[in-house]
């Protein structure tokens, strides 16, 4: 499997070699711990997938992933200052995750934005660590409050599922109960 990630990643001509590599590395990160995560969009989306220098006036915060572009946004003047790991994870994330012009359990009218980026705030906290300044405190707490309402496992599935309808679903019926 990553082998194939590799030989897709190494293809793209839009990504420096340096960022390939660390490309790589944060995918393998991923893949050790996430081995039943289907990768197919990642592979599918690394063909194109394009790093670009933004305006910070278009970009709040270090990088941010655009699905509808397929390419992942940098601020400059804050990822110099930013731990680029954990932001190019995030990032990438949103690479494993899309679907169409959004990502995780979002959908198309970003119902869900808030808790899409906190449980990939999380999932990011996990996989290279946590960061100082975070641009998420408040939907990471939010997100853990939701998943103990409906629970991780469903939040887990509904984001690297796509399905928004799914988390809407077990809110409605917790709050039934």
């Amino acid at each position: 499997m990553l082998e194939e990630v590799k030989v897709i990643l190494d293809g793209n001509e839009n990504l420096t070699e340096e960022v390939r590599d660390n490309l790589m590395e944060l995918i393998t990160i991923f893949h050790e711990i996430f081995k039943d995560v289907d990768l197919t969009t990642l592979k599918e989306r690394l063909k194109t997938l394009k790093i670009k220098r933004e305006s910070m006036y278009l970009v709040k915060m270090p990088c941010k992933y655009i699905p509808h572009n397929n390419e992942i946004a940098i601020n400059y003047g804050l990822i110099t200052e930013a731990d680029a790991r954990h932001w190019l994870m995030h990032s990438l994330l949103g690479v494993i995750t899309a679907k169409d012009n959004y990502y995780g359990f979002n959908d198309e009218g970003d119902s869900l934005l808030a808790l899409n980026e906190g449980y990939t705030e999380i999932l990011t906290n996990n996989l290279v660590g946590d960061v100082d300044n975070n641009f998420f405190t408040d939907e990471i707490i939010m997100t853990n409050l939701i998943s103990k309402v409906i629970g991780n496992d469903v939040l887990y599935k509904a984001y690297f599922s796509n399905d928004a309808g799914m988390v809407l679903k077990a809110m409605a019926e917790a709050e039934v109960k």
